[in-house]
């Protein structure tokens, strides 16, 4: 081993300094959900949609209502099929939020069947009577729950701005009978207040919205502080709502800093275009200090919500987006043969999230030692560990703690890995640009690349038979011990050593 082996190849991203630069001293017990929804932008065959609906959508902040009308041209006398998200990454009462549903054509209203479709909640049917141009009027009340825990999951509307997800505010359209495939629609917003702007990545179309498919569409409204960010062949825009804790100005920065390492880091591994992050807080009243975000296709939901102490909320929201933004890397980029392992998708997101923070000079190498410890701290203290490996506990993710358990145990396992690399020169995120080279994508093929050196042999036992790698040994070999939780240098080189920019 090689006495400079710690120093991560991290490149700082040039910005400006100014409030952002603002670096936290303190680990951050990070209150993220795990387990979020990441909804990557599928490649699909184009087919000729049967029907393309028209949605003009009125918004009413103070009461959180959305009133729909959905206008389309009926081709034959076919029962019309709408099919509603009825439930999201355990959201609660999402099928509940439609208040009321009711259709009409030109003979007058029409039959409308709540709940009477094969699939299920929220598959609604509309009888027709011949070949006309139908009017359905639906109304959703976009109330916020009573817990921070979940805001960002689905589509939110208040007084301060909101972010509306086609996923559960607009619904699936078929005539005759229910499809697959891309739903494309176009949209008009109506009624909004004089103030209010709407942010989309969905191609503008007169006055309105076209829209390629429901399911990716994301909206940002409010009275918004919106920036075009120019990350290398990236455009990031990013668009606050609501009363912050800090200036923007340090939001933004937070944010040109994030990608920025995103991009110096994931390099390809970060498709070029266009992106969005949806910036957003929960309402002071909202009990709960909390961060959560989910990436649907190129766009970004993040919040943080809670009465908390102002640079504490910050830090939560910069190391929540620093995650959810990580998602357009990993597993995004990576054509898996099937799912992601979890430990990869969710716990490598998590260790990259904080070199990210690291590199764009966010947190300090203290603070990033510190909670590289924390995760291995929990990981080495929760009840599966030593009894059952990583991947016989991804059959059982949703249980109560197993999720944390694989989330720490990813995390810090790509901790490990990374200073493996270091001892020959290398970097993780160049063995993973390995690994993406030939899709589709298998895990053993993933843990081969990891494996590739000496030092990281002990990966794929670890993984499947739970086999202790030693931990505190290998870590001794990089002047590094574990001191409760915390990760401590045993010398002031190993500190120093994070922080220096490998060209």
């Amino acid at each position: 081993m090689r006495r400079g082996l710690l120093a991560l190849p991290l490149l700082l991203v040039a910005t400006g300094c100014g409030d952002g630069g603002g670096k936290t001293e303190t680990p951050v017990a990070e209150e993220r959900v795990p387990g979020e929804p990441v909804v990557p932008r599928r490649e699909t065959p184009p087919r000729p949609p049967e029907v393309v609906p028209d949605f003009r959508l009125r918004l009413d902040p103070g009461t959180h209502l959305a009133d729909a009308r959905i206008e389309l041209e009926l081709p034959r006398a076919e029962p019309i099929h709408l099919l509603f998200r009825a439930e999201w990454g355990g959201y609660p009462g999402l099928e509940s939020r439609l208040e009321s549903l009711e259709a009409w054509g030109a003979t007058g209203p029409l039959d409308v069947r709540m709940n009477a479709g094969e699939l299920g909640a929220g598959h609604h049917i509309v009888e027709t009577g011949e070949s006309e141009r139908v009017t359905i009027a639906y109304r959703m009340r976009l109330r916020p729950p009573n817990s921070s825990l979940l805001y960002h999951r689905a589509s939110q509307l208040g007084p301060s701005g909101g972010h509306l997800l086609g996923g559960d505010l607009l619904p699936r359209v078929w005539v005759g009978r229910p499809g697959n495939g891309v739903q494309p629609a176009r949209i008009w917003f109506t009624g909004l207040p004089p103030n209010w702007r709407v942010v989309s990545l969905e191609s503008r179309s007169g006055t309105g919205y076209a829209i390629q498919d429901i399911i990716y569409s994301v909206f940002v409204v409010g009275p918004l502080r919106s920036q075009r960010l120019n990350v290398g062949p990236h455009t990031l825009t990013a668009a606050i709502y609501g009363d912050w804790p800090v200036d923007d100005r340090r939001v933004i920065d937070a944010t040109n800093r994030i990608a920025g390492s995103l991009h110096r880091i994931a390099g390809d591994g970060w498709t070029a275009g266009d992106y969005l992050l949806g910036a957003g807080r929960v309402p002071a009243r909202v009990p709960g200090l909390t961060t959560g975000g989910q990436v649907i296709g190129n766009s970004g939901i993040v919040y943080v919500g809670g009465a908390g102490p102002p640079e504490l909320e910050f830090r939560h929201w910069m190391y929540t987006t620093a995650h959810e933004l990580t998602h357009w890397y990993i597993p995004t980029s990576f054509a898996f043969d099937g799912a992601a392992p979890r430990w990869f998708a969710e716990g490598f997101t998590d260790y990259f999230a904080l070199k990210i923070l690291l590199a764009g000079g966010l947190i300090e190498p203290e603070t990033f030692l510190a909670e590289v410890g924390a995760r291995l701290a929990r990981y080495r203290t929760s009840p599966q560990f030593g009894t059952r490996s990583i991947v016989d506990a991804e059959r059982d993710f949703w249980e109560e703690g197993t999720y944390r358990f694989i989330y720490d145990g990813g995390a810090s396992a790509a901790f490990l890995l990374d200073l493996g690399f270091q001892d020959r020169s290398r970097a993780l995120e160049q063995a993973l640009k390995r690994a993406r080279r030939d899709p589709p994508v298998t895990s053993a093929r993933l843990v081969a690349a990891l494996s590739h050196v000496p030092e990281n042999e002990w990966l794929e036992a670890w993984l499947t038979d739970g086999v202790d790698p030693d931990w505190d040994a290998r870590l001794a070999r990089y002047q590094l011990t574990v001191s409760g939780e915390k990760l401590i240098p045993l010398d002031d080189w190993a500190t120093d050593a994070l922080s220096t920019i490998r060209p």
